[in-house]
């Protein structure tokens, strides 16, 4: 008895001695990972999603917002029986267009509490799915989450700079760059839940506000957007690029991006799907579909099309360089507007000849001029007075050697040589913009430089960050600017630079009633097997006499016989100028030659009397021709709201008496369209307005400078018959604007 005595009473010990250990394991070792596990199963935890900032434009339009979405989830807890779990799937896949499989799937997990079925639902068919709750009391086996979905108002305008925001964030653009100043912190709805699995009391509930993001007011303007947008897309495909192009718009005292685009944008409400050249190119590549070939094509088209060629492509910038040439030369007195210098065809550097794209060469000329003609010995001769070491001290102050710092993701660095291998051969070939590399908004910065007045700016996109309440709460304010040239040095180059427009090798940048500095670049592209390859591009900044904007246009292997810069760049350049000057007020001044030539606007003479069109005509310095007897107009050619050039131009009036019961009739002489295409445009417009016809001039309005421009294009189809007085329109292009 005694022994089995101690043996229970030592069982008893050691078992109260387990259970004290596990007790204290339990309630004080693990107590916190313990108490986890209770409220897991008695609280139910719903987040609240924080509300992402909004992205404007400088004008407060609203380019990328959330808008109200909801989540349709279920709790498979909840559903008691198989019928019920039928109903449910039925009813819900009929309502939001998901599989039954798929929804009766989720019904079956028994302990899950949460299963969404579909998210981003809009608010008609939730308010469908909330009928079907109300109907049928699901209301602890159906709900409805507010929840929302990134919504771009512009779908393609800016497309690589506004950016994407995916599942994790931001994909690139703005929406990446500052993802986590936008995202904000999520809140938490926490809901106590007692041992029936049934909601307890709201006094027991707790909610966790969210912080919503800050939203970011950009410097960009939807209008320039446009604008620039609608001239690179002509850019594109009227030269064929092979390798897109790319534009920027930009202040030039703040540093302030205007507007960016790569070609023309994508539907960034659906970024995934290819347009385009993309999409033709995966079509073209025959690989069969979803493939690993054809998955990995795709994706690379798809990264391709996001690609923000103006801050992640570099390229040799060929003579827009020499704007920076010139502007160290005359600042550090190698050189000054009337030094003389000569070019024989190419300039012997270190026993290498290196070739000016003029062969016979431009001869002995002040070096105004030999900028203009976009000349590169002068710009060796130039570089050599200025010396290796003053020449790479300027390179690095302009922002060459380092990025430019722009708030936007994956900027690209430039490519260059370093200092202990920059000898007199590099610094000549530098000196033209070539065997080094750069990026656009690299190259832009550096122009603005010298158009306000000497000063390094850094460019920005984006001017401030607000709170939900409109608070400022980062400003864009920038640091003060340095000055490394001279407002005297800038003022004298931007006059040379508007010398070369007038009768330069920029002669395509012009634009009437606007003075407008430019300078044009052809690089080869030397790290690729085909040696044909160019880069053209142009640069320029108007008003020349007082900037406010810079514009760049880079076309990355253009495709046409002719690759120049001053060709496949410069056009579109002086468009992107002249609208964009319009939309910003600033006022045109016309010389008295560009209002002999400017074009005139037919005004609707129908109704009036012939007197008073004829003095309006003869005030406009119009000559007219009266068709018919009587006092009054009924018909007319030009027809009203059509252009036609002062010079040249003849209107016909047709007349008829008011009082005369005769129906007024008349037949219009016909004439047959030729083709001047290819013509010059004085010469086409004298084959032209022989034939009666009027002619209206785009393009370059300056057509006579130089060798005179030819005819790139005319609206009428040649052998079309049309009456005596119709406007044909000429677009008017120079064609002799080598710059490399």
């Amino acid at each position: 008895m005694y022994v089995r005595t101690l043996i229970v009473m030592l069982a008893f010990i050691l078992a109260a001695g387990y259970l004290g250990v596990q007790l204290f394991r339990l309630q004080i070792i693990e107590h916190e990972e313990n108490l986890g596990k209770v409220l897991d199963n008695l609280m139910q935890v719903t987040v609240i999603k924080a509300e992402r900032g909004t992205i404007y434009d400088r004008n407060m339009q609203k380019l990328a917002q959330n808008i109200t979405t909801y989540r349709v989830f279920i709790s498979p807890a909840d559903i008691e029986d198989d019928e019920t779990r039928v109903h449910i799937s039925k009813e819900l896949s009929k309502i939001l267009d998901v599989p039954y499989n798929t929804i009766y799937e989720k019904t079956l997990k028994e302990k899950r509490k949460d299963e969404t079925i579909k998210e981003h639902v809009d608010k008609e068919t939730a308010d469908k799915v909330r009928e079907l709750i109300n109907q049928y009391g699901y209301k602890r086996q159906i709900y409805l989450q507010t929840t929302s979905k990134r919504y771009y108002a512009y779908e393609n305008l800016a497309a690589q700079v506004i950016g994407y925001l995916g599942t994790d964030g931001g994909l690139f653009g703005l929406e990446l760059q500052y993802n986590d100043a936008l995202t904000g912190t999520d809140g938490k709805y926490i809901t106590a839940r007692n041992a029936k699995n049934e909601s307890m009391p709201s006094k027991y509930d707790v909610k966790i506000d969210p912080q919503n993001g800050y939203s970011l007011v950009t410097t960009l303007d939807m209008n320039l957007q446009a604008i620039l947008e609608n001239q690179l897309r002509a850019t594109y495909e009227e030269n064929l690029a092979g390798n897109n192009v790319c534009g920027i718009i930009m202040d030039v005292d703040t540093g302030a991006v205007l507007a960016m685009a790569t070609n023309w944008g994508f539907d960034l409400n659906d970024p995934f799907t290819l347009v385009g050249d993309y999409a033709q190119q995966l079509e073209q590549s025959e690989l069969e579909t979803n493939s690993t070939e054809y998955n990995n094509l795709k994706w690379e088209l798809i990264y391709s099309m996001w690609r923000n060629k103006c801050v992640s492509d570099t390229y040799e910038p060929g003579s827009t360089f020499k704007i920076i040439t010139s502007a160290i030369g005359l600042e550090t007195g190698a050189v000054t507007a009337d030094s003389v210098l000569t070019c024989n065809g190419k300039q012997h550097v270190s026993g290498v000849d290196i070739s000016c794209h003029k062969k016979a060469g431009h001869g002995t000329n002040s070096f105004s001029y030999l900028l203009q003609q976009s000349c590169n010995p002068a710009m060796m001769q130039i570089a050599e007075r200025i010396g290796t070491k003053t020449f790479w001290q300027y390179f690095e102050a302009f922002g060459y050697l380092t990025k430019t710092g722009i708030d936007l993701p994956a900027e690209a660095a430039g490519i260059n040589h370093s200092f202990s291998g920059f000898h007199s051969v590099e610094m000549a070939t530098s000196s033209f913009g070539q065997t080094f590399k750069t990026t656009p908004i690299q190259q832009l910065t550096a122009i603005c430089t010298i158009a306000n007045g000497g000063h390094v700016i850094t460019p920005y996109v984006v001017e401030s960050l607000i709170d939900s309440d409109g608070n400022v709460v980062v400003s864009g304010e920038k640091e003060s600017k340095r000055q490394i040239v001279s407002s005297e040095v800038c003022a004298q180059l931007a006059e040379i630079l508007e010398g070369g427009v007038i009768d330069g090798v920029a002669r395509n940048a012009y634009v009437a009633g606007y003075h407008v500095a430019a300078k044009t670049g052809t690089s080869e592209k030397r790290d690729e097997e085909d040696e044909t390859l160019r880069v053209g591009s142009t640069v320029a900044f108007a008003p020349a006499n007082d900037p406010e904007i810079a514009v760049l246009i880079m076309v990355d292997e253009p495709g046409g016989a002719v690759k120049s810069g001053g060709t496949v760049a410069a056009p579109y350049v002086a468009r992107v100028i002249d609208e964009s000057l319009q939309y910003l007020n600033v006022g045109r001044s016309y010389t008295d030659e560009e209002l002999a030539s400017m074009s005139y606007q037919m005004p609707d003479f129908v109704g009036e009397t012939v007197v008073n069109a004829q003095a309006e005509l003869s005030k406009a310095g119009l000559s007219y021709k009266v068709i018919g007897e009587g006092s009054e107009i009924y018909a007319q050619l030009p027809l009203s709201g059509e252009q036609l050039s002062k010079e040249n131009g003849l209107v016909y009036l047709y007349a008829y008496d008011p009082a005369s019961e005769e129906q007024p009739s008349h037949e219009t002489e016909q004439q047959t369209v030729p083709d001047v295409k290819g013509m010059k445009v004085s010469a086409a417009i004298v084959v032209l307005t022989n034939k009666g016809f009027n002619v209206n001039i785009t393009g370059s309005l300056n057509y006579e400078e130089g060798t005179g421009a030819q005819v790139s294009g005319q609206s009428v189809s040649p052998g079309t018959s049309l009456p005596v007085g119709s406007v044909i329109t000429l677009v008017s292009m120079h064609t002799d604007v080598y710059d490399q």
